[in-house]
């Protein structure tokens, strides 16, 4: 009896043991539940890491994107079919890309997609361009009335887009007959904080240099073929590499002007016109630009669409080759019909092209005149649309 009762005691005394272990056990795993998430939130490294991703999120939500992130304009006295001819051409991008060799590195891997877009060397990745032309002519007078260049560079990296940007340029005649030229920034798109922040930094004063460099050009040199050796070579020399054109023949003066508004010269600063970009930036108001017109955007947008169209309706029934030769030939029907001192036919065979240089030509200047061919088609098309309507 005392043996069995002893037992039973033993046994008890185990289970009240077990049931103290299993409570004690409980009560410290909910107390290290509950007060984890404090220890964290009083680590100090902790709060920094989570306050700093917050800052960043915040920072790069108010600077790493924008809209409208440019606006220069400068007047201009030349013919409107030439400047519809200079924004529409080749020598724009040889503005664009500051030093020969930066067009060179771009241009040197480029590639046509299946839309008629460019695929290139990108920074870093691989950068899509696509560019539009649209115009309108002026019934009483014959001319272009006005021109755009829509044009989108598309930064991606393994598939990801790291920035997105759309620039417009072209001009547009005013009430008074004066012309008007435009660069302007229509908007971009950052997906990565501090290299959106520094790219976009670096497109705003690329965008300076540029339209100066325009400006400097198209109302100085541009448009000289037919005149003397010197003026032809002066112009090719401002277009191919403007810095190294300033430091041969105007050294600091103008540069000064870009960067800060004036001339610096031997007579009085008060006595030197300011940079239109100094005067440019006093405007209260600015004149709404035609890509920025609802109707305008509207019919950009169909033009997008028609020009993708068309480009892949000639890469699938042509090779390589054959279409560069085609581009050729619609190019410089484009570019005669441009110009209102000539008449070419619409027949592309008639038309005489240097097939080693359509063979060489590099993948951008293909696709800018393809972009002007198209424009000059749509612009063919509308009033045979408009008068059976």
């Amino acid at each position: 009896m005392m043996s069995m009762a002893s037992h039973r005691l033993m046994a008890a005394s185990a289970r009240n043991a077990a049931r103290q272990l299993a409570s004690t056990a409980t009560r410290s795993s909910t107390t290290v539940a509950s007060t984890a998430p404090r220890s964290q939130f009083r680590n100090p490294n902790f709060v920094l890491g989570i306050g700093s991703g917050l800052v960043l999120a915040g920072l790069h939500s108010a600077t790493g994107s924008a809209n409208d992130f440019y606006d220069y304009r400068f007047k201009s006295p030349k013919d409107a079919d030439d400047l519809a001819s200079f924004y529409g051409g080749e020598e724009l991008m040889e503005l664009y890309c500051v030093f020969p060799i930066v067009g060179q590195i771009m241009m040197r891997s480029a590639t046509f997609d299946d839309t008629g877009g460019i695929k290139t060397q990108g920074f870093p990745g691989t950068m899509e361009v696509n560019m539009v032309f649209s115009d309108d002519v002026n019934e009483d007078t014959g001319e272009t009335d006005w021109f755009n260049k829509r044009e989108r560079f598309k930064n991606t990296l393994f598939g990801y887009t790291l920035w997105d940007m759309v620039i417009n340029f072209g001009f547009q005649t005013k009430d008074d007959g004066s012309r008007e030229c435009y660069h302007a920034g229509e908007y971009f798109h950052g997906n990565v904080p501090i290299l959106s922040q520094l790219m976009l930094l670096i497109f705003k004063v690329h965008s300076r240099w540029v339209v100066w460099s325009t400006e400097h050009h198209v109302n100085h040199y541009a448009f000289s073929s037919g005149t003397t050796d010197e003026e032809e070579e002066m112009e090719e020399e401002s277009r191919a590499n403007m810095p190294l054109f300033l430091l041969k023949h105007y050294a600091w003066s103008d540069l000064t002007a870009m960067l800060f508004g004036y001339k610096e010269g031997d007579l009085s600063r008060a006595e030197k016109q300011p940079s239109f970009l100094l005067l440019g930036g006093k405007d209260s108001e600015k004149d709404e630009l035609p890509f920025q017109k609802k109707a305008i955007q509207i019919r950009i947008s169909e033009d997008i669409e028609a020009d993708k169209q068309a480009m892949k309706a000639l890469s699938s029934k042509y090779c390589p080759e054959d279409v560069k030769k085609i581009l050729a030939r619609r190019a410089t029907i484009a570019r005669r019909r441009t110009n209102a001192k000539h008449e070419v036919s619409g027949d592309e065979d008639d038309v005489d092209v240097d097939e080693e240089a359509a063979a060489t030509s590099d993948v951008y200047v293909m696709a800018t005149e393809l972009a002007a061919d198209r424009a000059m088609r749509r612009m063919t098309r509308r009033p045979t649309r408009a008068a059976t309507n």
